[in-house]
């Protein structure tokens, strides 16, 4: 990391300007992702149902962007522990399901083979230097999550514990759409030399199964596998009871409603990182000497030679 101010501030703005376009050209494409999946498919369905969360998901990366996201340590690994803690929860119940009650959604999900918990747990590791030679080291890093969960939002509390008690696939689906969406479909792969040039590359696990070769098609087959949870029943004629007036299914409407709400609670863990960044305090020092000099520079001659 640099170690002025100035050139710091510098980085930081150049990153926030290469990080994302306009808005414009984000919708565009954003609406372009959203034509890959088949017409009145599930994928265009939670697409379209996340359109303005994902505009203001945007804003706040670029703000978390400008707050030391990409240049200080201690910003970046408590948004991770808090999308740690959101992906556990979801990876932790679909795993729960898909044993105990044979969930035939949360089956197809996991055959996609993401499992994104224990990627993170190994970047938390590295990133608050929890030794891994021990037993006491997921003591530590329970702890470790404790300690951030206990200072975020009310919100981002709300949003992890509501995944926590999430009873069906079609829930857990609409989760799996935001919090693994974000990485395959989701600009995953582009942080990741960002990551690694502030952290170390022991700090890049979470991004293993998103980068190199077969990106677009990883992109493909996530996308396929939305548009098919759902399609036998809403083509079915003998479950006609399961569906709506539209035609849709109840688990369609069920999975499209909850990751509207999931897309949300994202955003929420966003919101809910409090720290400022390292250099802050130079840039605060720097203004107050700033308008110091210039306050000063505009007293009367008189007030001047007696300061």
């Amino acid at each position: 990391m640099k170690s002025t101010a100035t050139t710091e501030t510098t980085t930081v703005v150049d990153s926030a300007e290469s990080e994302g376009k306009s808005e414009a050209q984000e919708a565009a494409i954003f609406d372009k992702t959203t034509e890959k999946g088949e017409e009145e498919g599930l994928f265009r369905a939670c697409m379209k149902s996340i359109r303005n969360a994902h505009k203001s998901a945007n804003r706040l990366r670029s703000v978390l962007v400008v707050s030391g996201l990409f240049t200080d340590v201690k910003v970046y690994r408590e948004v991770i522990v808090l999308f740690y803690a959101a992906t556990n929860a979801m990876e932790t119940r679909m795993l729960a399901l898909k044993d105990e009650e044979c969930d035939e959604i949360c089956g197809k999900l996991l055959s996609l083979g993401y499992r994104f918990a224990p990627q993170y747990e190994k970047d938390i590791k590295t990133l608050y230097n929890l030794d891994d030679d021990g037993n006491n080291t997921n003591a530590d890093l329970k702890l470790t999550v404790e300690k951030v969960l206990l200072k975020s939002t009310v919100g981002a509390k709300a949003y992890i514990e509501t995944i926590e008690n999430m009873s069906s696939g079609t829930e857990l689906a609409g989760a799996a759409f935001c919090l693994w969406g974000a990485l395959i479909i989701g600009g995953g792969a582009m942080a990741m030399p960002r990551v690694q040039s502030l952290c170390g590359k022991d700090a890049c696990h979470l991004f293993r199964d998103v980068t190199g070769p077969g990106r677009s098609e990883r992109k493909t087959k996530f996308i396929q596998m939305f548009d098919s949870l759902t399609k036998d029943e809403k083509n079915n004629d003998e479950k006609k009871d399961t569906n709506n007036d539209d035609g849709k299914s109840f688990k369609f409407d069920r999975i499209v409603t909850t990751c509207q709400e999931c897309m949300k609670g994202n955003n929420e863990l966003m919101t809910s990182v409090k720290i400022n960044p390292w250099w802050l305090k130079y840039i605060v020092s720097t203004a107050v000497a700033t308008v110091s000099v210039v306050a000063f520079y505009y007293l009367p001659k008189s007030q001047r030679e007696r300061t």
